[in-house]
């Protein structure tokens, strides 16, 4: 079996060499690493041929269109990570007839972090306050107490229970919304089931720690949005597909809400357009919730997908 890696960047080259290259030599699979983009699409194509999987990154963007369909000798792409649908595209891997894995519940205390971290961020306006001191000012804006709050997830997996986890250590009334058993979530979290509504209309703070789908694409609404406090916070570690963003943008804008911490965009890296204007009180990061320490075992249970993948029992199949 012959494996390649069209998207890699030198900074994980060590990390694989390690854990997936030399593991899947000594099972005879060859693996073949390159630092090339998706964006050159030709090239991608070209240099996927011969290969019977394909080992996504993802920090390059998506697969290019007609790479998997053109390739017929593909049966497998593992993923490293989660959210393979904003990578892969789906309908083409039915078409070929290649399976796509993933890897789930990855790095969640490093994105729960993160969360938290954006919180106390946005709640204490931290980067317009490094803003002043820089600019040789000290101008101080009134930031907000979070404890005592409530403190809503949107999505209580692995991710946002852990934000919730949190959320209670500094002190904040947790509440939850989630899609499948939100009350044996909630009794499992020692938070409250709410619903979507009431969790954007009366919450402090609200958290978005949903997966990407065609069931939650645009899933947090204009309404949504506008129903938020003066005071509220939306912190979202998720996806950007999964929020009306250009309605955050104008809110924020407008100062109807407090602020936002982002770490997804629509684009990766976002758009111009997609970034909220300067003076508005957003923290963002360049989607950096798994780039700790803990996320390294990523990229080895990716591999592990393939020795599963070679030995007819797939695991972590999400197509």
């Amino acid at each position: 079996m012959k494996i390649v890696c069209i998207d890699g960047e030198h900074q994980y080259f060590e990390t694989v060499q390690r854990d997936v290259i030399e593991p899947l030599a000594s099972a005879g699979i060859r693996f073949d690493w390159f630092e090339e983009r998706f964006a050159d699409t030709e090239a991608a194509i070209a240099r996927a041929a011969g290969y019977d999987a394909l080992y996504v990154i993802g920090d390059q963007g998506p697969v290019p269109a007609g790479l998997l369909r053109q390739n017929p000798q593909l049966r497998l792409v593992s993923f490293v990570g989660t959210g393979a649908a904003r990578f892969v595209d789906f309908e083409e891997a039915r078409e070929a007839g290649v399976t796509v894995t993933h890897v789930p519940d990855f790095a969640s205390e490093s994105v729960a972090e993160l969360a938290i971290a954006l919180t106390f961020a946005v709640a204490r306006r931290l980067t317009e306050a490094d803003r002043i001191v820089r600019a040789g000012e000290w101008t101080k804006n009134q930031g907000l107490k979070l404890a005592g709050g409530r403190f809503g997830v949107v999505g209580a997996g692995a991710i946002g229970g852990r934000t919730l986890a949190r959320a209670k250590g500094l002190g904040m009334e947790p509440v939850l919304w989630n899609r499948s058993d939100p009350d044996g979530r909630a009794a499992a979290h020692g938070a409250r089931s709410v619903s979507r509504e009431e969790h954007f209309a009366h919450s402090l703070l609200v958290s978005l720690h949903l997966t990407h789908s065609a069931e939650t694409d645009g899933f947090i609404t204009r309404e949504l949005l506008e129903s938020m406090r003066p005071d509220a916070i939306l912190i979202n570690t998720a996806r950007a597909e999964i929020v009306d963003n250009a309605a955050l943008r104008e809110l924020l804008a407008a100062g109807t809400i407090f602020g936002a911490g982002i770490d997804n965009f629509e684009h990766e890296p976002a758009l111009p357009e997609e970034i909220p204007h300067p003076e508005t009180n957003v923290a963002l990061s360049p989607h950096i919730g798994f780039h700790t320490n803990e996320a390294d075992d990523v990229f080895r249970l990716a591999g592990e997908n393939i020795l599963a993948f070679r030995a007819g029992t797939p695991t972590n199949v999400v197509c």
